[in-house]
């Protein structure tokens, strides 16, 4: 990979990470079989952390020989390198995709997930409504915790959510904070704090 090839990667890579903290954001609070795209998701933001560091590093440090993720994967082509270059340019070229890599992917999780909080809380202060429901169903989604699933209500129309079960029990009363402008949006009105950051 040239230095011109590697300015190109780069958008291409940038828009990759982009693109997957996109799914995450409209995936996050749903409860239906679109929650495995979460997990592409999180797939676009490593791989494109990952090449993007890789085409930063063949941008950031001279060398005359092209090297790639193939380059640095295989044992061969890795041995043509570190001849090509020395031994202690082939450590910073390692130290610093690395380094780029777990800066890039961190920061990025470290954004989506504070964006989707401030998003979530934005949208419970602004557009939140307190009702009380009734839970219908206890159960397990996989091998994780249990849920409580209930139904909920605006303007006649039925929507269907489910939390964390708490203490719930079938049968049991109890009271939800949900945004009337994203109904995925759905809170146990006692864990909800208006007021804390």
């Amino acid at each position: 990979m040239t230095k011109k090839q590697a300015l190109k990667y780069s958008l291409i890579y940038i828009l990759t990470i982009l693109f997957g903290a996109f799914i995450a954001f409209k995936v996050w609070w749903t409860n239906g079989d679109e929650r495995f795209l979460g997990v592409i998701a999180f797939f676009l933001i490593g791989f494109g952390s990952l090449f993007l560091s890789i085409s930063l590093t063949r941008i950031i440090i001279p060398t005359k020989a092209d090297f790639s993720i193939s380059t640095l994967s295989d044992k061969k082509k890795y041995q043509v390198l570190k001849e090509l270059v020395g031994s202690t340019k082939l450590k910073a070229i390692n130290s610093c995709y690395l380094s780029l890599f777990l800066i890039l992917f961190a920061g990025t999780a470290y954004v989506v997930v504070t964006s989707l909080n401030k998003y979530e809380k934005d949208q419970l202060k602004t557009f939140g409504q307190l009702q009380k429901v009734k839970i219908i169903d206890i159960r397990h989604k996989g091998k994780g915790t249990s849920y409580a699933f209930f139904d909920f209500y605006i303007n006649g129309k039925k929507y269907s959510n489910n939390l964390s079960r708490k203490n719930y029990n079938t049968g049991d009363s109890a009271t939800i904070i949900f945004s009337t402008n994203d109904t995925d949006i759905v809170k146990w009105a006692d864990d909800f704090d208006s007021n804390g950051e």
